[in-house]
This record gives structure tokens, sequence and C-alpha cells, in this order.
């Protein structure tokens, strides 16, 4: 079925998909969730929201009964058609209206809409609901990580500021995701700007957060900075990948630094939880 539905839907034969689809209802497998959600999901992949609605409306009609999993087949599909405002009044009024109860995938879901449809406040709102169903606050993280795809740059520190009075504590997980989204933007100053955020607020700069500043100093030809980062992750004994520190040395040594890049081979020679054999290049 997979295979003639792709060629189907690269060719935006839709009729051909609906045909399909109505064809397999005639079976027993349509009382089945997950199946009819399967199929749901090839609505969505075609963009076709309104056609997985109706399968969803009459999937009483089939005999199958509906859970959480085809309703947050429903939420995917929907943001997956870029139908961003209709996700808040789907979680809001079919749950109750069906006795589902939302998972974290639904809330998941909702949350990215609603950050989609730029109503970030609603989204932190969600939040509350979270906790209050008894999960832990470390998924707030992992939620923030979620959001911070979707939102635009310029509405990132809003959102992070609205979980911190939520009440909830950044951790080096919080500070390496507002980190994460300067470097892809290959923003330093910005970047920057969250290590020292990070480390006032007495969180530890690890090896993801050297991994990412390391190469952008670079790319930014700041090797002074990112002679100072490296210097900083061996003093605080976090491993940095020797390809990485290598690149600062010829840096340095390209931009006529060669005392300071002689001083970091060694540096990192002599530590013992390094070791790192780097190779101070020809220079003039």
């Amino acid at each position: 079925m997979k295979k003639p539905f792709t060629a189907l839907r690269k060719s935006h034969t839709y009729s051909g998909i609906e045909e399909i689809i109505e064809h397999e209802k005639r079976y027993p497998d349509i009382r089945d969730d997950s199946f009819v959600a399967g199929f749901m999901f090839l609505y969505g992949s075609a963009k076709m929201y309104d056609h997985a609605r109706k399968l969803f409306d009459e999937m009483p009609q089939l005999d199958c009964q509906r859970s959480f999993f085809s309703f947050n087949a429903l939420l995917d599909r929907c943001f997956r058609s870029e139908r961003y405002d209709e996700i808040g009044l789907l979680f809001r009024e079919l749950p109750e209206k069906l006795s589902i109860v939302p998972n974290l995938m639904s809330y998941n879901l909702a949350m990215k809409a609603l950050c989609k449809a730029g109503s970030l406040y609603s989204a932190v709102l969600l939040m509350d609901e979270i906790e209050e169903m008894g999960l832990k606050r470390i998924f707030y993280n992992v939620r923030l990580r979620g959001l911070l795809k979707v939102t635009e740059v310029s509405k990132e520190i809003q959102l992070f500021e609205e979980i911190v009075n939520k009440g909830f504590k950044p951790d080096k997980f919080s500070y390496n995701n507002m980190i994460k989204t300067y470097v892809d933007e290959r923003n330093l100053e910005q970047a920057d700007m969250w290590c020292q955020k990070m480390v006032q607020n007495d969180c530890l700069l690890d090896t993801a957060t050297f991994h990412m500043l390391i190469p952008l100093a670079c790319d930014t030809k700041r090797f002074d900075f990112a002679l100072h980062l490296c210097m900083k992750a061996i003093d605080s004994q976090v491993l940095v990948y020797r390809d990485k520190m290598q690149r600062v040395v010829v840096g340095l040594v390209q931009h006529s630094k060669i005392e300071n890049a002689e001083e970091l081979v060694e540096l990192a020679k002599s530590c013992k939880k390094f070791r790192c054999e780097l190779s101070l290049p020809l220079h003039n």
C-alpha cells in the first residue's frame, strides 16, 4: 500500500489517495485504532487535513473506538497541513467531548502549533497543565528545545523568560538550547551572551557548549576567543575533541599568534585528561 500511495502523493493525484483509503474501509482491519491513524497519517502527508478529520469523525460508524492515538494522529496531520489555529480548538474541545485523555505527544503538538500561531503565552500555560499531570520539570528542557525550533528567534527570549517566571530553574540543557539557536544564526555575540548567563547562574559549561562555540569562533575568525574557550575547557577538565582544538591552533598560526598556538599545544599535551597531541603547523 505504501509504494502506490507514495507515487500518488508525489504526482499530486489526491483523488487516487482517497480511492485507496475508501477501498480499505471495507476490511476488518479498519476497526483497529492504529490502522485508522495510519490512514490519517497518509492523508496528512498529502496535506489533506479535511479528509483526515472526516475519517476521524467516521470512526464510530466504522466500529472503531477513538483514543489518544487517533487523536494525536489528527493533531499531527492538522499541524503538518499548517492549520495551526485549528489545533487549539481541537485540543480544547475533543478530549472532553470524546473522553480522551491527552498524553505528552498531544501537549507537544498543541504547544508547537500555538508557537507557530504566535500564541507563546498560551503555549506556556499548557506547561502548567503538564505539571498538574505529575510530570517532572526536566520535561521542560525537552519542550523548550522543541518550542525553539518552531518559533522566530526574536520571540525566543520572551519564551525563555516566561518559562523562568513560571518557577522553572534553567539548567545547562536549557542554556545550551538558547546558545544553539544563536550558533545556528551564526551570531557569536548573542551565543556568548547566553554562555555568560549560563555561568552567572551557576551552570557549568559542558562539552556541548564548547563544541558549539569553538567552531563558530573559528568561522568568524575570532581565534582569541576560540583560544579562551579551549583554555577554559582544559582548566575545567571538559573534554573537547582534538579536531576542534587543532583548528584553533592552525588559525592562531595563520594569524601570526605563534606563542598562543604553542601555549595551547603544550597545555593540551600536559593535561592528563586530554593528552591531546596537537600539531603546530609550519610557519614563516
